[in-house]
C-alpha cells in the first residue's frame, strides 16, 4: 500500500512515497537520524558549512554500509562452509 508522506530534514520538507508502514517508519527514523547527526557535527565542527557537514554524514553512512556489506558477505561465506561440512557429515552417515 503506497502512501505519499512528507518528511522533514533540517527544516526542509520532502515528499516521498512509502510502500509500507514499515518503510514509512524507517524513512521518518532516517530523517530524524540525519537531523541528530547534523546538529552533533555542527557542535563538534564549528565553522563548517551545511554542505560540508552533510557530506561528512553521507560519507560516514556509506562507510558503515560498506562495513556491514563486508560483514554480511563474510557471514554468508561462513554459512556456505558450514553447510558444505554438514552435507559431507550427513553423506558419511548415509553411507554407513
Amino acid at each position: 500500500m503506497e502512501r505519499k508522506i512528507t518528511i522533514r530534514i533540517l527544516d526542509r520538507k520532502f515528499s516521498v512515497v512509502a510502500e509500507s508502514p514499515e518503510q514509512e517508519h524507517d524513512m521518518r527514523e532516517a530523517a530524524e537520524s540525519v537531523d541528530k547527526k547534523f546538529y552533533e557535527y555542527r557542535r563538534r565542527l564549528p565553522g563548517k558549512s551545511e554542505e560540508d557537514i552533510l557530506s561528512i554524514i553521507a560519507f560516514n553512512g556509506f562507510l558503515e554500509i560498506s562495513r556491514l556489506e563486508r560483514m554480511l558477505e563474510e557471514r554468508n561465506e561462513d554459512d556456505d562452509v558450514l553447510l558444505e561440512k554438514l552435507r559431507s557429515y550427513l553423506g558419511n552417515i548415509d553411507e554407513k
